[in-house]
């Protein structure tokens, strides 16, 4: 009996032919018909193995994908790892450059607000918020900032912020736009560093130049004041000889105050002449055993006791021997003057804060003398190098002025710091030998020293 059509059908289509509910019977008492049901239930078994078969290959198969995806997924998710190594030790880094810099750095986004403060702006002005960030920019530039004007930015300019208490610093300020993908701004970065020593270094120059305008004038007056002076000097001299009583004692006084000017004079001369230099390699132990053994018969006629500390392995200064133990003995005089009722002079030498022992940075020793003195007045500090400044009734006021002169001459800076009742500090910075200073020659003649104001 043929298969019905409909079973022949559903076997094309791929599926097992429908088996009516007939039951089973023995082999022997089949009819023709009933063993052609059992030929197509035998189909529908090897149907359903193929099908296994296909099912199981096919399992495998998505098996195989799945690890695949798995070693996939495994390797994306090391190199996102790696990449996080990546940017977490560039943005370490990053952070540590930022934090290792001497100017002070702020980042602000588009609305002023701070995203980020190095150390070295909150050592110069503490903690910064949305607030004190406007301050630091400067009103008019926070205003412009915030309305979006960049058409002026980068912008470089000096400014004077206060720091820590009320102390104002003067800064050069650097403001530039950060831009990220596609030119996109999302703030500012602000640069600020501090120009404190250049600011006194250039008023450290106009000093020097306004001493030296002063010191072709006092040249040229003591000239024209010597000359007649002597005239003075002579009829005075004479009138002592000659004059009796009254006469000889005005005599005598006129005399005293000639020999007194002559003095200044002297002084003055010193002063306005440049100072010539015989340089050669110094030791700062020796030079300040000299300046210990000099400042002896000061030291023994008053109260006071000097003390001496050099640091270890200093290099050689480039100088001129007697000209610094001249310049170093008027700071110990004004020291021992500033203790009336005695007191403790301190020198120290050392490398410089900025030295370095290796390269070419700045290659300088430090020499300080500190007194327990009355200090100096705030108004009197800016003044005190100037020449005929001077607060003592018998000085002359050109001592400090020399002490200046001659450390200018060897290309060093002399810096004091002081308040009142609370005694002074002189810092002298000086090249040593190795720096090969042109001006500093070492075959230059001896010429006349200058005077110390005693």
């Amino acid at each position: 009996m043929p298969i019905p059509r409909e079973s022949q059908t559903q076997e094309l289509r791929g599926q097992p032919p429908k088996v009516g509910p007939r039951s089973v019977r023995s082999p022997l008492s089949m009819r023709p018909y009933e063993e052609e049901e059992v030929k197509a239930l035998k189909g529908v078994i090897a149907w359903f193995r193929q099908s296994s078969r296909r099912l199981t290959a096919e399992y495998r198969r998505l098996e195989e994908r799945v690890a695949d995806l798995n070693g996939e997924l495994e390797r994306k998710n090391r190199e996102l790892e790696r990449s996080l190594r990546e940017r977490e030790a560039a943005w370490g880094y990053l952070l540590s450059v930022l934090e290792s810099l001497k100017a002070g750095v702020l980042v602000v986004d588009q609305d002023l607000r701070p995203t980020f403060t190095n150390r070295r702006l909150r050592e110069l002005v503490g903690e910064v918020d949305e607030r004190r960030a406007v301050q630091l920019i400067g009103e008019k530039l926070a205003y412009r900032l915030k309305r979006g004007e960049k058409d002026f930015l980068p912008l470089e300019c000096e400014r004077v912020v206060h720091g820590l208490g009320t102390a104002a610093i003067p800064v050069h300020l650097i403001v530039s736009e950060v831009l990220v993908a596609a030119q996109k701004s999302v703030g500012y970065v602000l640069v600020f560093q501090d120009i404190s020593r250049l600011k006194r270094l250039e008023a450290e120059a106009a000093r020097a130049r306004r001493l030296a305008a002063l010191g072709e004038m006092a040249a040229g007056i003591a000239h024209e004041v010597r000359n007649p002076l002597g005239g003075i000097e002579l009829c005075a001299s004479l009138l002592k000889e000659l004059g009796t009583g009254r006469v000889g004692q005005l005599a005598t006084e006129i005399l005293t105050a000639v020999q007194r000017l002559q003095t200044t004079l002297s002084h003055l001369l010193s002063f306005a002449a440049e100072p010539r230099i015989a340089a050669e390699s110094l030791p700062v132990p020796l030079l300040l055993k000299a300046v210990e053994e000099m400042a002896l018969p000061l030291l023994c006629r008053g109260p006071w006791r000097l003390e001496i500390a050099v640091e270890d392995n200093l290099p050689p200064l480039w100088a001129d021997r007697e000209l610094l133990l001249q310049a170093l003995l008027n700071l110990v005089v004004n020291a021992t003057e500033a203790m009336p009722q005695g007191g403790t002079v301190r020198i120290t030498a050392q490398r410089s804060v900025l030295y370095s022992a290796t390269g070419r940075i700045h290659r300088e020793v430090e020499i300080k003398v500190v007194d327990e003195g009355v200090g100096i007045a705030p108004e009197d500090r800016e003044r005190i190098f100037d020449p005929f400044f001077t607060t003592k009734r018998q000085g002359t006021g050109l001592g400090l002025a020399l002490t200046h002169k001659i450390i200018c001459a060897h290309h060093g800076t002399i810096e004091v710091y002081s308040e009142p009742g609370q005694g002074s500090c002189f810092t002298l910075c000086l090249p040593v030998a190795d720096c090969g200073i042109p001006s500093l020659s070492p075959v230059v003649a001896q010429s006349e020293r200058l005077q110390p104001d005693c």
